[in-house]
């Protein structure tokens, strides 16, 4: 199981707890942070020969003087050029920092106070970043941002101590500019910004080093968990021998307006990978010929006037509306008619456009209705009546209000995809942590629809079936992506290695 992540104010009640107010524990603890990022440093950029660490005023900087006062006393042995740049004053409001300096000094290294922060050119193989940690929440000081883009600009690695400056721990977003590190050393625990959205490109490869803190250090911060799909696949069950379809469920997909058959096609192929029973594809009848050709044991129904007789026919045990669904006359009359069914119902893309522009708050928002939505950052910023860079500034903040609002199980889709349980807030929100910036392709987001809506009706539960299917869906595009490269994913790759995922299974 992968370590949990937290909220910068679980890191603090952590801290606290184990310092209890004890200065020579709190230096204690700084020479462990240091301690744990030079050996980060030393096997993440082995290469690197001149180090300039970049130091701000707090407690942050300590770490920096603590790492590089152990690469100075080294520096024969590795061959390393060791300096520190500071910004601002000494750190002589903080007493750990302070210890941390004089020890640096003691160590003999190299100090030079940046006295002008614009036009800072660094001349190093290696950046370290220790400027300002997990206390910045705000806008930066003209200072500390013009630091940080120079930090950017540099052709140098990075390396950032306990989280990039300039990144909010808690929604890894900024009033401004962050650092963009190769890599992050994480003190205690990873912060929760740092695993999703724009602040898991910014944090690059985390590491998390615990400091020698024991499990009874967390027991009152349970954090949020990460999950991978050998974390979930178990909660899946194994066939057994006297198995039959009907056992297994049906998914009706609905959606597939002119010119996007392929999303609801490939949702509905999707379904049936995972080992849904029955799947039946209500689409346009002109799609209907394309998709028996790619998938025969698919159940197809051409619509395109009233669909409530085919719906009353078919009796599913769950429903993905949206794949192609488009936002014109065809898709909201479906999405109406579809309001009147008791199943539970996964509402993805064009569905969720409509709800957001359309038809208000949805009709199929009832119990046991709307069970799971997916959107992407800009269907939720549509439903929360949002823009959609509010949406990325906070992504916990959004998981949490749309599954207020619209009652169901909600995954917010993107680097780090988010879960959150229906009606929870944002305290108890999972993060998918697999996938790769491959995914991020047409098609994508209906193959995760498919696996997600047939784990629904074989009769997992809502979250359940979101947890188990984002994982799926990340890992096999993993796989796809090792195996063709990031660029040339396509959303049929992703489906296609479903089955090298599933087969342990049995």
């Amino acid at each position: 199981m992968l370590e949990r992540v937290y909220s910068r104010a679980s890191i603090l009640a952590i801290e606290e707890r184990v310092i209890g107010g004890n200065p020579k524990i709190a230096f204690d603890l700084m020479k462990r942070a240091g301690s744990a990022a030079y050996r980060v440093m030393l096997e993440e950029f082995p290469g690197a020969r001149r180090v300039q660490v970049l130091c701000g005023s707090g407690n942050n900087a300590g770490d920096g003087y603590v790492l590089a006062a152990l690469a100075e006393a080294d520096a024969k042995a590795t061959g390393k050029h060791i300096e520190v740049l500071r910004v601002g004053k000494e750190p002589t409001s903080h007493q750990a920092a302070w210890e941390a300096y004089e020890m640096a000094k003691e160590a003999g290294v190299s100090m030079i106070e940046v006295e002008e922060t614009n036009g800072i050119v660094f001349e190093a193989d290696l950046v370290v970043d220790a400027l300002l940690g997990t206390g910045v929440t705000g806008a930066l000081r003209p200072n500390f941002a013009e630091a940080i883009q120079a930090i950017n600009a540099s052709p140098a690695r990075i390396l950032a101590l306990d989280l990039p400056s300039g990144m909010n721990p808690d929604t890894g977003s900024a009033e401004g500019v962050i650092v963009q590190a190769d890599a992050t050393v994480s003190f205690i625990g990873a912060k929760r910004g740092m695993v999703t959205g724009g602040g898991k490109a910014a944090t690059g490869k985390l590491v998390v080093d615990r400091l020698g803190l024991t499990d009874a250090d967390y027991d009152a911060h349970p954090g949020h968990q990460q999950f991978r799909w050998e974390d979930v696949k178990s909660r899946l069950p194994r066939l057994e021998a006297d198995a039959h379809k009907h056992q297994f469920g049906h998914l009706m997909v609905i959606g597939g307006d002119f010119g996007m058959g392929g999303a609801a096609i490939m949702a509905a192929q999707s379904a049936l990978r995972v080992g849904t029973g029955l799947v039946s594809l209500m689409t346009r009848p002109e799609h209907i010929a394309p998709a028996l050709a790619v998938c025969p044991e698919v159940m197809a129904i051409g619509v395109s006037g009233d669909p409530q007789e085919f719906l009353d026919m078919q009796k599913p045990n769950a429903l993905v509306i949206g794949p192609g669904l488009g936002d014109g006359d065809w898709g909201r009359r479906l999405l109406r008619a579809v309001s009147e069914l008791d199943v539970p119902i996964l509402a993805d893309g064009s569905a969720l456009s409509l709800m957001g522009t359309h038809l208000g708050a949805p009709r199929v928002n009832k119990p046991n209705r709307l069970a799971v939505i997916t959107p992407h950052p800009g269907e939720a910023a549509r439903l929360l009546g949002r823009a959609g860079a509010d949406v990325s500034q906070d992504r916990f903040k959004a998981a949490a209000s749309l599954s207020q609002k619209m009652g169901a199980v909600t995954l917010l889709k993107g680097a780090g995809s988010l879960i959150a349980a229906a009606s929870s807030d944002d305290s108890t929100i999972s993060i998918c942590a697999e996938g790769n910036p491959g995914m991020a392709t047409a098609g994508s987001g209906d193959v995760l629809a498919g696996i997600i809506g047939g784990l629904l009706a074989q009769g997992r539960s809502a979250m359940d079936a979101t947890l188990c299917g984002a994982c799926l869906h990340a890992a096999a595009g993993d796989i796809a992506a090792r195996d063709l490269g990031q660029r040339s994913l396509n959303a049929t790759d992703i489906l296609a290695r479903l089955p090298e995922l599933l087969k342990d299974l049995d």
